[in-house]
C-alpha cells in the first residue's frame, strides 16, 4: 500500500472534514452532495406575471408607497399651485396608475410607467461550492452581507463521477495513528 505523508495540521484536517461528511445533516439531498449559497434575486417579468412597480427612469423603480414619498420630499415645493393642489386633492395615492398618471404628466425628467417584477430565488454565481454545510454557514456569516437573503442550499452532483469518488475516498479513508 501507497504511504502519503502529511503535515499534521493537513491530517487534521482530513479528519475533521471526514467527520463534518459524514454527520452533517444532508437536507433530503442524495450523494454526492456539495452546497451552495441560495440568494433572492429580483428579475423583469411580462405585463400581469410579477408585482406591478413604478419605473421611474434610469433604472430606478419604487413601490407606490416609495414613489408617493419621493415625489413629497423632492418635487412637490417645484409644482405650480394648481398641480400642487391636484396632487393633494385629486390624486389616489394608493392607486399606481393615477400616481404614474400625475408623474407623467407633471414631471419631464424620465418616462414614468408600471413595469412587472418578481422575486425568485437563485444560487449565487459568485461562491462556488462548499464540501460541508459548516462551511457555506460560516461563508455567509462572514460575508452575508454581499448577497440578498443568503441561506445554504444543498445540491446533488449527480452523475459527477469525479466528485463522487473524492468524496468517497475521504469518507472512507482509514487515518492511522502514529
Amino acid at each position: 500500500m501507497a504511504k502519503i505523508e502529511l503535515r499534521q495540521e493537513d491530517l487534521d484536517f482530513l479528519k475533521e472534514l471526514q467527520h463534518e461528511l459524514l454527520t452533517q445533516d444532508n437536507d433530503g439531498t442524495a450523494d454526492p452532495l456539495y452546497w451552495g449559497v441560495m440568494e433572492e434575486e429580483t428579475v423583469g417579468v411580462p405585463d400581469g406575471c410579477g408585482d406591478p412597480i413604478i419605473y421611474m427612469g434610469d433604472g430606478v423603480t419604487m413601490e407606490t408607497e416609495e414613489a408617493v414619498k419621493y415625489i413629497e420630499e423632492n418635487y412637490l415645493a417645484d409644482l405650480d399651485e394648481a398641480n400642487r393642489e391636484e396632487w393633494e386633492d385629486c390624486v389616489d395615492k394608493d392607486d399606481m396608475d393615477d400616481v404614474v398618471r400625475f408623474l407623467n404628466e407633471n414631471l419631464d425628467e424620465h418616462e414614468v410607467r408600471i413595469v412587472w417584477e418578481k422575486k425568485q430565488e437563485i444560487i449565487s454565481r459568485e461562491t462556488g461550492a462548499f464540501l460541508t454545510k459548516r462551511a457555506c454557514k460560516e461563508y455567509i456569516e462572514r460575508f452575508g452581507y454581499n448577497h440578498n437573503k443568503p441561506h445554504t442550499y444543498a445540491m446533488c452532483a449527480y452523475r459527477n463521477f469525479e466528485l463522487e469518488r473524492l468524496l468517497k475516498i475521504l469518507k472512507t479513508i482509514k487515518f492511522e495513528e502514529d
